[in-house]
């Protein structure tokens, strides 16, 4: 575990000094920001009134936190601007040949790494939770529903920072791992809409099923952002880090012993 927590240490104490990252923070920020502040402009001037019960001309006090769909749907550009230096810029630089001579295995690395981002991840995605706090003054949010949907959009993001690590690893432009990063996460997130194509055959519907449980919206859209909390979704999301995880320690290993 130590040196896990000396990669993860090191990991997060550069994203607190990265202006990338906080570049990263105030777009997303400022962007959901306007967008709740218009919401909720909105809903008020509709039913002031209602409002105090949680309900504003059809909308309830859940509906106008945004943050949690929002997000899971700005991880495209979010999670590769996070992870395109992690392993490329080391690569590029030299750097991560120095670190593999410590007392660490790839794996260790890997995680520390993949926990540093997920952890500076987590701390954007709570700074948001002042959303649900304000509704808390104005209506009655359901409180249920607020965990389901912050619970999926960690577990989203954490799996959508994961498969970008992979790319991270196998280039050493971080502009070529942002872009395929993007491009793998808009392809998951599409994955309904493809399934969706596919159920027109008959002759492919069960090839449209495997294709939707592939995706990222079949296992947050429909239940978690809902306040539906399955167990097999969670392990989607677990299990999906967990091999974006091992593919990337695997790259990293084949580099390693290239060099």
């Amino acid at each position: 575990m130590r040196p896990i927590i000396a990669v993860f240490k090191r990991e997060l104490a550069l994203y607190f000094r990265s202006p990338i990252a906080y570049a990263v923070a105030f777009a997303m920020l400022l962007f959901l920001g306007i967008l709740f502040n218009g919401n909720l402009s909105f809903a008020v001037q509709q039913n002031t009134g209602a409002m105090q019960q949680g309900v504003t001309g059809g909308y309830t006090a859940s509906d106008l936190n945004l943050a949690p769909p929002l997000i899971t749907f700005l991880m495209f550009l979010i999670g590769p601007l996070l992870t395109m230096r992690l392993l490329a810029e080391e690569s590029r630089e030299g750097t991560i040949e120095v670190l593999m001579t410590l007392p660490m295995n790839e794996a260790h690395f890997i995680i520390g790494k993949f926990l540093a981002v997920w952890a500076y991840y987590t701390v954007l995605l709570l700074l948001t939770v002042i959303y649900h706090v304000i509704l808390m003054t104005v209506g009655v949010p359901d409180a249920g529903l607020a965990f389901s949907a912050y619970l999926g959009a960690w577990l989203y993001g954490g799996a959508v920072l994961a498969v970008c690590m992979i790319w991270s690893a196998v280039t050493e432009d971080q502009i070529v791992a942002a872009f395929l990063g993007a491009a793998t996460v808009l392809l998951l997130y599409l994955a309904d809409q493809f399934a969706m194509a596919l159920a027109n055959s008959p002759n492919l519907a069960n090839a449209a099923e495997f294709v939707r449980e592939l995706g990222l919206q079949a296992h947050f859209g429909a239940t978690l952002a809902n306040g539906i909390i399955r167990a097999e979704d969670v392990l989607y999301f677990l299990l999906l880090i967990v091999g974006a995880l091992f593919i990337t320690t695997r790259i990293v290993e084949t580099r390693r012993w290239r060099a």
